[in-house]
């Protein structure tokens, strides 16, 4: 080649093609069917699988357990205690239960998560919207209670913020994706 930019173009050799015909893999809906597999933005739902019900479990071990064993539910659940209120009996039974089941609904979601089963997008969908629920519910029912209704109640405004998120990304997500069709097929 020559130094001279502005030169015209040499001839070069010659293009050389292999002697066996250009084959392409599968057919073209195949090819242009998405991407497919536990890859991706699905990552981050495995985490979210895995991780959920161990924080689940921590906190029922670390926050009811207490609870039962130093007598404070006795004094909040007892009438005529000093703390007694009547919500109290029900919110503490609604939250360790509400917290176990969702526990094992994200357990089940894991096994279906890993089996790529097709049940598991729409599942999925309806236990995000069911724990929204769930904490909205639990805020109100805490909002009834004087002791807790006066309290800083950030730690339970942002679990629902956290629960809305979740719901605004993952159910899109979960609806739109062509690796969700293609995975959970």
């Amino acid at each position: 080649m020559s130094e001279n930019p502005y030169s015209p173009p040499q001839a070069r050799d010659e293009i050389r093609l292999p002697s066996e015909p250009l084959v392409f893999s599968g057919t073209p809906a195949s090819r242009n069917a998405g991407p497919k597999g536990l890859g991706g933005w699905l990552i981050l739902v495995a985490i979210g699988l895995v991780v959920t019900p161990i924080k689940l479990g921590l906190l029922l071990t670390n926050t009811f357990v207490p609870l039962f064993k130093d007598g404070t539910v006795q004094a909040l659940t007892t009438p005529g205690s000093e703390h007694y209120h009547p919500l109290w009996t029900l919110i503490i039974g609604y939250e360790v239960v509400g917290n176990s089941v969702f526990a094992l609904c994200f357990i089940g979601l894991t096994v279906l998560f890993f089996s790529r089963s097709r049940r598991f997008p729409r599942l999925y969908i309806v236990t995000l919207l069911a724990n929204l629920a769930f904490l909205l519910g639990d805020e109100f029912i805490g909002s009834q209670i004087p002791a807790l209704a006066s309290s800083d109640n950030i730690e339970s405004v942002g679990e629902i913020a956290k629960s809305l998120i979740a719901c605004c990304i993952w159910v899109p997500y979960m609806l739109v994706s062509k690796r969700v069709k293609n995975t959970f097929a």
